[in-house]
């Protein structure tokens, strides 16, 4: 009987793998500032503006992923992560940390001259 579940197992392990979150890359041309805030409940902030075209760019995202939790990522590494429940077309997007020299350290990467690609949409 052992032995019946684990081949059950191995024939199925995509199916836990097979939903992954949408992503949205932060690149050059779409940030335009960013700035670290004070401490609030939930921790350090950072505040992004983004470009208009970087603005248009992520309306499209969300609005296309209305529901579903997607992540905001700059290289390799998650800024945010967050549930849609509309279209962001502000431009305005925050990103929460345990302390101040995370927080510092996300500005100043915002800040600096970020990849060129990969930038926008990927799932």
């Amino acid at each position: 009987m052992m032995s019946w579940i684990a081949v059950l197992f191995l024939a199925f392990p995509a199916i836990a793998l097979a939903e992954t979150e949408p992503e949205f890359y932060l690149c050059s041309p779409y940030v335009e500032k960013s700035v670290a805030g004070e401490q609030t409940d939930l921790g350090w902030p950072v505040f992004v503006k983004l470009t208009e075209v970087g603005t248009t760019s992520l309306e499209a995202f969300t609005e296309a992923n209305i529901g579903k939790m997607i992540r905001i990522v700059v290289g390799h590494r998650e800024f945010s992560k967050s549930t849609i429940w509309g279209p962001v077309s502000s431009g305005n997007i925050r990103g929460i940390f345990n302390s101040r020299e995370v927080a510092t350290d996300w500005q100043r990467t915002l800040a600096g001259k970020l990849q060129a690609a990969p930038c926008g949409a990927w799932n």
